[in-house]
């Protein structure tokens, strides 16, 4: 009688699989989760609000523990809705639980299940008219990224369950159901069955489901940093593929980025079990998949039963009366279609646009048009399916490596169009294969390579497999708590928590110091930096990839956040420069006003004849040099200018003139026309601010000008344009792919004509490199761009580090944009000052001698 009470009070009595306690067995998953937050703190694993929200979860599991059963879930609710305002603040988590509340109420109104529908639908409508700016604008924009990832398939799923009757019990489990601990951090967040969270909650014993959590949190760790290892070394522009090894390089790279999706699921379903939910895995091998449905099967196993389940099933057993083939490709090929709209669903609640692009279609139609074509196939030969002892070096499965090679290599193809800025690019990047005669032959070698790699993975998941069917038939196995899995496990947390910490990576070698260091923080590739950078003056990139970091720089962004107004920033010319600033104009933006003097200049008024006694200076340069984010005052250039003048006055000596010659968005090549411009105004130095990448994006102009048919000014590029057998009829890419050998050639030139038009004219020319305010790979090629610089004739300021003392948050213009912001350009102007009173004779001519600062 005791014991029935207390079942029927705490839900389960103390023998019951979720209530045993195992003190030693606590210690060992505790242990391994602090080492892991170690590991997420250590290698800024996603953001600091997941950083907070691990923490929360790690805390909230050890009170979890000891709590009886029917008090967990109550619990897991308290601690999700606790993680809202940590994350968002306390007026943006009450916006979203109340809109939360709402929903969750219209779905259980005492009204017919169709009427329910409709209300949620109009809801849906009038959250997205908000989402648009359209109506409530109160809500902060901050809330709709988490409240779509918590409704906009959920709510789906939710309401085809609450049909069938197999929604979670009682309100605390509804409600836990939808605002699930780790969501506020992740937007991008497997659809979770609600028949599942409720089914498998407490499925198994306690001990293995959190044990199972730490060995998925571990693996989503090893996938996200994985996935920085390919994404920042390992990914090429398409315009990069000059040769088959490049191509290879560039598809599986591009495939490989997927490792952050997995990475993520991995980490959210890990957390969930921590609390009990024994929910299944998300991904499966994906990367051995031995047909196109088995890819559909393996990869986003969530998003593959949400679609089966409310979409597939009913619209196949409706269709099923005139025959099943028929009813599998109908109903498949619109599992696809509806995939491609609901992404673009997804989109347009993380960014606020709903994206229709034919690279989404093709992407999707194709794979549905395989997918259906092995459905139909495997119906009519048999799929076979075994549970016996696999041996793995038979003929069965040479064949299945092969076939996993094959399926390998078409969905790297098929994702790399997906990736791809248009068709033009795509098939330029293919071309790749032709222009070397050993191509076919590497081809070859690589995916021989592969195979082989297959073979002996299959070879120790087949061993894996018979271990676990041996544990099935009770010949071994205890499960996650296994001996050898769990030292394993153990081994590879502390393994993770010790490489992130400076302790350990700086007794290695510098290279390999260097190589963990990379890997310790977020930031973008160089194809994405590139993008980005391109992205700010023209409307070209493509950033709504789901495995990409930039699309979050991008859903993080504005849409107006270039706009301006008044008079416009730039104006059109029918030259090589092909724009300018706008005259005597003021604009405002963002964050603050751009103004120009008659020149077009973004400066204060001079005069074309140089004044008698003033040392001239002429600032060439792009949006940092113009001075993109920061009022006119706050420039380095004015900053730089009234200090050198303060300095002059202070001393006797004579006054400085800075002009600004910069325009947002110039590359290398368009300098070399804005060289000309300056020397009107007869200046006694040449300041060229360099950035990095100066190699590239003087390749990326020219590609530009001959693409555009633009006049050309300058017989070397046109002989160069010839020699690399270029024309404008070629796709962009395939332009730039000509012009990859000719990088070096094309800056030398350009460093050359700069420095010796300045030498004939008596004029001073410095080189002076101005750092990106993010890292990334263009610091390699800064030695190589200063020697250039210097053997061309320049005088050289390297102001690499000028950034070094300061986090890079504190110095950069906003989360979304890596111009320098005041503080920044203050930074600049203090380092470039110090240098040039240091060494005026040097940088200054003669009109400041150290004689006379002495």
């Amino acid at each position: 009688m005791q014991i029935s009470i207390l079942s029927r009070y705490f839900g389960n009595t103390s023998s019951d699989k979720a209530d045993t306690v195992n003190i030693a067995k606590f210690f060992i998953i505790l242990g391994q989760l602090v080492l892991l937050l170690l590991a997420v703190r250590q290698f800024q694993i996603e953001s600091q609000a997941f950083l907070t929200v691990f923490l929360l979860a790690i805390g909230g599991f050890c009170v979890h523990y000891f709590l009886p059963y029917r008090w967990r879930i109550h619990w897991f609710l308290i601690l999700s809705l606790a993680s809202l305002p940590l994350v968002l603040g306390w007026y943006n988590a009450l916006s979203l639980i109340a809109i939360g509340l709402l929903l969750l109420l219209i779905c259980h109104l005492p009204i017919q299940f169709s009427y329910r529908v409709l209300l949620i639908c109009m809801a849906g409508i009038g959250l997205a008219l908000a989402r648009a700016g359209e109506i409530g604008g109160n809500l902060n924009s901050a809330i709709w990224p988490v409240l779509g990832s918590m409704f906009m398939y959920r709510l789906i799923v939710y309401l085809y369950d609450l049909k069938h009757d197999r929604v979670p019990e009682g309100m605390t489990h509804r409600m836990a159901y939808f605002f699930m601990l780790p969501n506020v951090c992740f937007p991008l967040f497997p659809v979770i069955d609600s028949n599942n969270f409720r089914r498998l909650y407490y499925s198994e014993e306690r001990h293995v489901i959190y044990q199972t959590g730490v060995v998925w949190i571990t693996r989503g760790l090893v996938h996200l940093l994985l996935y920085r290892y390919v994404y920042y070394y390992l990914t090429v522009a398409p315009s990069e593929v000059v040769h088959a090894g490049d191509l290879m390089q560039f598809l599986i790279a591009n495939f490989l980025l997927y490792l952050r999706v997995s990475g993520l699921f991995h980490l959210v379903i890990g957390i969930l079990h921590l609390f009990g939910f024994a929910l299944p895995e998300t991904h499966k091998l994906y990367y051995l998949s031995s047909s196109f449905t088995d890819f559909w099967r393996r990869i986003n196993i969530y998003w593959k039963d949400f679609m089966m389940k409310v979409f597939y099933y009913p619209i196949y057993f409706k269709l099923k009366r005139h025959g099943e083939i028929k009813a599998i490709v109908v109903s498949t090929l619109l599992v696809f279609m509806l995939t491609w709209l609901l992404h673009s669903y997804q989109w347009y609640w993380l960014r606020g646009t709903f994206p229709i692009e034919w690279q989404d279609g093709a992407f999707w139609g194709i794979l549905a048009v395989l997918v259906v074509i092995n459905s139909v196939w495997e119906i009519r030969s048999g799929r076979q399916r075994t549970l016996s002892k696999v041996h793995w070096l038979s003929r069965q499965s040479l064949i299945k490596s092969v076939k996993i090679v094959l399926v390998f290599s078409a969905i790297c193809s098929l994702w790399s169009l997906w990736t791809c800025e248009s068709m033009e690019e795509w098939l330029a990047m293919w071309s790749a294969l032709g222009r070397t005669p050993w191509s076919i032959s590497l081809v070859a070698a690589i995916l021989t390579g592969l195979a082989i790699g297959v073979l002996l993975i299959s070879a120790i998941n087949t061993s894996m497999t018979n271990t676990r069917q041996e544990q099935v038939t009770g010949k071994a196995g205890q499960g996650p708590f296994a001996a050898p899995r769990l030292l394993s496990n153990c081994l590879l947390v502390a393994l993770l928590a010790s490489l992130g910490l400076p302790q350990i990576y700086t007794n290695f070698d510098a290279q390999t110091a260097n190589f963990m260091l990379s890997l310790r923080s977020e930031k973008l590739s160089r194809t994405d930096t590139a993008k980005l950078e391109k992205g700010y003056y023209e409307d070209l990139v493509r950033v709504d990839r789901f495995n990409s970091q930039l699309w979050e720089v991008y859903a993080k962004k504005p849409s107006n956040w270039l706009s301006v107004t008044g008079s416009g920033l730039k104006e059109f010319t029918d030259d090589f420069l092909q724009h300018r600033l706008r005259s005597s104009s003021k604009s405002i933006t963002e964050h603050g006003a751009i103004s120009t003097n008659q020149w077009g200049m973004r400066d204060r008024e001079y005069t074309r004849e140089h004044p008698p006694g003033v040392y001239r200076i002429a600032l060439l340069g792009a949006s940092s040099v113009m001075g993109w984010g920061v009022e006119d005052s706050e420039t380095f250039d004015a900053i730089l200018e009234n200090a050198l003048n303060e300095h002059a006055r202070r001393e006797g000596l004579p006054a400085v003139e800075i002009l600004n010659f910069a325009v947002a968005g110039y590359y290398p090549l368009q300098q070399r026309m804005v060289l000309e411009n300056a020397f009107a105004f007869e200046p006694d130095a040449i300041f060229y601010i360099a950035t990095g990448r100066e190699y590239h994006r003087a390749a990326l102009y020219l590609q530009e000008v001959i693409s555009k048919k633009v006049d050309n000014p300058y017989p070397f590029l046109t002989a160069l344009a010839n020699r690399a057998g270029i024309n404008a009829d070629m796709p962009k890419t395939e332009i730039l792919q000509r012009l990859q050998p000719h990088k070096d050639e094309l800056l030398t030139w350009l460093y050359q004509e700069i420095a010796s038009r300045c030498r004939e004219r008596g004029v001073q020319p410095v080189w002076i490199f101005l750092p990106q305010v993010n890292p990334g790979h263009w610091v390699k090629t800064v030695a190589k761009t200063e020697a250039e610089a210097a053997t061309a004739g320049f005088d050289i300021i390297n102001l690499l580090d000028v950034y070094a003392d300061y986090p890079m948050s504190e110095v950069q213009l906003t989360e979304w944009d890596f111009h320098p912001n005041a503080l920044g350009h203050h930074l600049v102007a203090d380092r470039i000052f110090d240098t040039l009173v240091k060494d005026p004779s040097r940088y200054l001519g003669a009109t400041l001698t150290r004689a006379q600062l002495e």
